[in-house]
């Protein structure tokens, strides 16, 4: 294994963050930092494939796995997704164990799955091998994470979690409080309750626990509680806290509690 799926398999923490802004001098800028992975938000993002095979770029030849959260658990996207060359997918609103071996079967090639053939920047545009390809990508080298985000998912995270093909499973704060009636409120009892199960059936199957955090406060408390898959805010969350720091200085911005973004 290498790479990110190499990481998460270790037990290590795996940091990363969200790609949101359609600019590859975003990424550019990033990509000379140690980030195990960036995540290309195709679902809440302005994000289209098309865009998101020319921010890639500036990744190729750095050790950062390149993700991409598709906008829904469907095949079409998942395959342009790995065509253009992401090393894995994160699937949104996954309820059940058959959607987990949903997304798992789209994000493989026959016999396991239904991927089509149509290999295009994923294998350097025929400089790989697509016999190399075929034969190692999938087990040595592809992600993938799906997203625990309603109280169903919840009722059957056991199935979801224990689905072979599956890395890691991740939990965003906004989505899943907001689905369980108490939008925001990250100290509420169902809230820690709920990640709490997370953290142990995930501990029980091997699979990485990945969450959303919106600052280092609760990076490191996340990290110590033992998710290992954790998203440090987004690019345009970090460009804002970063003016908001200086201007705060100036009395021009009052202080406020983390929003997710």
């Amino acid at each position: 294994m290498i790479g990110l799926k190499r990481i998460l398999k270790s037990g290590e923490p795996a940091l990363g963050t969200w790609i949101t802004i359609n600019h590859p001098d975003v990424v550019d800028a990033l990509s000379d930092l140690p980030f195990d992975w960036l995540v290309f938000d195709m679902e809440h993002a302005p994000l289209e494939i098309s865009d998101i095979e020319v921010l890639l770029m500036p990744l190729k030849n750095t050790d950062i796995t390149p993700l991409i959260r598709v906008p829904w658990n469907d095949m079409v996207m998942i395959k342009r997704a790995l065509d253009i060359g992401a090393k894995g997918i994160l699937v949104p609103w996954v309820n059940s164990r058959e959607e987990a071996e949903a997304a798992v079967r789209y994000a493989s090639y026959p016999p396991a799955g239904v991927r089509g053939v149509g290999p295009r920047r994923c294998v350097r545009f025929g400089e790989r091998s697509f016999i190399d390809y075929y034969q190692n990508f999938e087990r040595e080298e592809r992600v993938i994470i799906v997203q625990v985000e309603t109280g169903k998912a919840l009722d059957n995270l056991e199935e979801i979690v224990s689905t072979p093909g599956i890395d890691a499973v991740f939990v965003g704060p906004m989505d899943l409080t907001t689905n369980l009636g108490i939008a925001g409120q990250y100290d509420h009892p169902k809230f820690k309750e709920a990640l709490k199960k997370v953290l142990e059936a995930c501990s029980r199957y091997d699979v990485a626990p990945g969450i959303h955090a919106f600052n280092l406060e609760m990076a490191r408390k996340v990290i110590a509680d033992g998710f290992r898959f954790v998203a440090l805010m987004t690019d345009l969350g970090m460009m804002k806290l970063g003016f908001k720091k200086i201007l705060r200085e100036f009395g021009r911005v009052e202080e406020k509690a983390p929003t997710g973004y």
